[in-house]
């Protein structure tokens, strides 16, 4: 109020940040004459950043294990009307397969968005199998063979899971024969070794 006229009432500054800001109220009469009274006006972000969703991929599993780590995944593009604080994929730690990965992005102001991705961990690492060493044996009874799925398998190990270990040929005969021992896993990767029978 004035005891004349009041010209203008103005806040300052013209723009207030994200936070406590103190608003300074000005008001000035026609004759110029002024006063002023602050406020305490606190910006909130009630916005929800933004995330792209990505489409789906292929990635080879970790070396030496079955999984894949989702940290290693490129994240989708954010933003946000203040600043973008953390994108995250969930699950930490994908299994062999199709997995379906969530994204969230989360702003400075806690608020949050999510986008899934499918993401397919396939097994490229070949499988391992022991070297054995030369054996003599009998020939099956009756015949002057052998046959060669008696034979103790060598060891193996995978990285996923072994799905077979098979020796070839099946019919050994009489003599000294190269046996060849192919281990194969899951996904199909195999690996072989020798051994004289």
């Amino acid at each position: 109020s004035d005891n004349c006229n009041v010209a203008s009432v103005v806040a300052s500054p013209a723009s207030l940040v994200s936070g406590v800001n103190t608003v300074t109220w000005t008001v000035t009469d026609d004759a110029g004459n002024t006063n002023t009274s602050t406020q305490i006006v606190t910006v909130l972000d009630a916005e929800n950043p933004t995330i792209a969703t990505l489409g789906p991929i292929d990635v080879n599993s970790d070396a030496g294990v079955c999984t894949y780590t989702s940290s290693q995944l490129t994240a989708p593009t954010t933003s946000d009307n203040c600043n973008v604080a953390s994108v995250v994929a969930s699950p930490a730690s994908l299994v062999s397969g199709a997995n379906t990965v969530t994204w969230t992005v989360t702003d400075d102001a806690g608020n949050t968005n999510t986008s899934t991705q499918i993401v397919t961990v396939l097994d490229a690492e070949n499988p391992t199998i022991a070297t054995l060493g030369p054996i003599d044996v009998n020939s099956d009874a009756g015949v002057c063979t052998y046959a060669s799925s008696q034979l103790t398998a060598p060891t193996t190990s995978d990285n996923c899971n072994v799905a077979s270990v098979v020796a070839s040929p099946a019919s050994l005969v009489s003599g000294v024969n190269t046996v060849t021992w192919t281990v194969t896993d899951d996904a199909g990767n195999t690996n072989t070794s020798t051994q004289i029978v």
